[in-house]
């Protein structure tokens, strides 16, 4: 079992000398809101590779879990906090780069190390030493209490919506993460359970994948995402209105593709 990977945190085996580690599909790559449980009791890799799935068959990529925080400690260079979620306990970490963070996402994070706070965290699950944690790309405070009720039911339903794809026999993976930030509401969940079925990247139709490129051009190496004025800024000249681009990132948002940042007008790509 190795030590630090290259993306920031630590990896059960690293990837042989010479090789190279094939990209992911990008069907794999949502957000899956969880429970802790679920990752702590999710099945490793057969192969000795990182991949965790959950004992529903999901591969577990970028995850989100909400709790209350029961103890942290902040270093120079990392913060990691143990958090509770009625179903057990995980660590959650997150690197901090003195002078390169933005003071929102500075403000954000520093406003999590209070104990007996809730907490949402998104991130990617990591393990070392047989433990796993959360390498977090995003921690805040819950807006509300009702967000801890909506993440539970984002988890029952991403699962039912998961199983009737398979029993449907449209794909293992598609589509299957949920949407997260503090813009999201009971409202944004779809009406019909697997309705609005992804086939491609972007929601498969031209507005999506044009949202999709624009979000990915403009927020490369954008840690704050990108504000929602800028695509539609963006978009303008191929006849898109306001209406037509929020239209679609909510959409992006629920099916796991994007995820809100600082706020609910700044967004970036889930990978």
């Amino acid at each position: 079992m190795s030590g630090y990977d290259n993306q920031g945190g630590f990896g059960s085996q690293g990837t042989p000398q010479g090789q190279t580690k094939a990209r992911r599909n990008y069907d794999e790559q949502t957000l899956i809101p969880c429970t802790i449980k679920q990752i702590v009791t999710a099945d490793g890799d057969p192969t000795g590779g990182n991949d965790i799935s959950l004992k529903d068959g999901r591969t577990l990529y970028m995850v989100k879990i909400v709790g209350c925080v029961r103890n942290f400690e902040q270093k120079s260079t990392n913060l990691a906090i143990e958090i509770e979620d009625g179903t057990g306990m995980m660590e959650v970490k997150t690197w901090m780069n003195e002078g390169d963070d933005c003071s929102a996402v500075a403000n954000l994070r520093q406003e999590c190390c209070q104990d007996y706070v809730f907490i949402k965290a998104i991130g990617q699950v990591k393990e070392f030493d047989g433990k796993r944690h959360i390498q977090a790309t995003d921690i805040r405070l819950l807006g509300t209490k009702n967000e801890l009720t909506y993440h539970f039911l984002e988890v029952a339903y991403s699962f039912d919506k998961y199983q009737k794809k398979k029993e449907s026999g449209m794909g293992m993976s598609m589509g299957v993460g949920m949407g997260y930030g503090i813009g999201n509401n009971m409202s944004s969940m779809p009406k019909t359970m697997g309705a609005n079925v992804s086939m491609k990247q972007g929601g498969g139709n031209s507005i999506n994948d044009a949202v999709s490129s624009s979000l990915r051009k403009l927020g490369t190496n954008v840690d704050t995402g990108v504000n929602v004025n800028n695509i539609i800024e963006d978009l303008a000249p191929q006849g898109y209105s306001a209406t037509d681009v929020r239209n679609a990132m909510s959409e992006l948002a629920n099916e796991g593709h994007i995820y809100s940042t600082i706020d609910e007008e700044h967004f970036q790509f889930a990978e």
